[in-house]
Formats: C-alpha cells, structure tokens, sequence
C-alpha cells in the first residue's frame, strides 16, 4: 500500500464523511455538532469508554505540530452522535471498545484499556484490526474523520482545525477564480 500523508489521507477520507450526514436528520446532526463544541460531560460513553474511543481517534490523527484529533473534540461528537442518530451502532462501538481492552490486555500483561498502553502497542493493536477487517476499526476511523472535517455547526472540527489542515479557506462568500482550472476564463 503506498505511503498517504495525513493531508491527502483527510482528504481521500472525506467522501466517504458526506454518507454519514445524509444518513442523519439534520436536527439530530446539529444537536450532537453543538454538544460536541460545548459538551464537559458524556451523554452515553462512560469516561472509561470515551478514554478509549479517544485514544483510539488520537492515533488515527495524532496531535503533532498541529492539531489531532483530542484538540478536534471528536470523542464529543462520538458520544453525541451514539447518544442520537448512531444509535444502531452502539453495539459495534461497544464489542470494539471491549476488543481494545482484550487486545491491550494480551499484548502487555496488567493492561486494563487500550488508552494506557504506549502509542506504539496502541499503533500495532491497531494495525491488527484493519488487517483483520474488524468492523469497529473501520466504524471508528470514519467516525473520527466525520468529526475532524465536518462542518463545524454538524460537530467536531472544533476552532475548524480539520479546515485547516487541508487547506479549506472558509469564506463567506467566492468569487471567481475558484481555483486552476478557472483561473485563465
């Protein structure tokens, strides 16, 4: 599989995000968008699962020198959107959380979750589920996605740092030329 950068990676990633709200009314889409921008306490997730889901987001987008995924508030979105319109997928959400912790557990002895393991143990539990095709990895990736470049009224994308990170210049309005292949018209 050649090497994606984060970038092209969110950007391929996002056409796959338009699915997701065209599948969710749009009352509950902006609710869980508000609850994620302002929430300090979880509506569904227990802290111990949430910890989970985010270290689990914080892996597929890291914080380096710019933002990932914890500064994005996606495990607010999570919850929210599982409290809401992603009812149904609450329990693929919940056997993934509980396969994280057996894998934790099997790859380091005494582990309790996934989010104490060490980012490289967390990478390679990882790595096993895709490979594996493990229906909660690909759910979780999408969803952490979904939240990172998402309108920020629909949830995640907190201060629009998913925006940023492709480049997304948020105006109000265009004009013309829209990019290269108008620029010469």
């Amino acid at each position: 599989m050649p090497h994606l950068s984060r970038r092209d990676f969110l950007a391929i990633a996002g056409t796959g995000v338009a699915s997701v709200w065209l599948t969710a009314s749009t009352d509950d889409v902006i609710a869980a968008a508000r609850h994620a921008q302002t929430a300090q306490k979880f509506e569904y997730l227990t802290a111990a699962d949430a910890a989970e889901l985010e270290a689990f987001a914080e892996q597929i987008v890291p914080t380096d020198e710019t933002p990932g995924a914890r500064e994005g508030r996606v495990v607010y979105f999570m919850d929210k959107a599982l409290a809401t319109f992603a009812k149904d997928d609450r329990d693929n959400v919940a056997k993934g959380i509980k396969e994280l912790r057996a894998r934790a557990a099997k790859m380091q002895p005494g582990a309790k979750s996934f989010a104490e393991l060490p980012s490289e143990k967390q990478i390679a539990i990882m790595k096993a589920m895709e490979k594996a095709r493990h229906p909660f990895f690909e759910d979780a990736r999408q969803a952490t996605i979904t939240g990172l470049l998402a309108l920020p009224e629909y949830g995640g994308n907190y201060n629009k740092i998913g925006w940023k990170w492709i480049g997304f210049d948020d105006r109000f309005s265009w004009a013309a030329p829209f990019g290269w292949y108008d620029r010469d018209v």
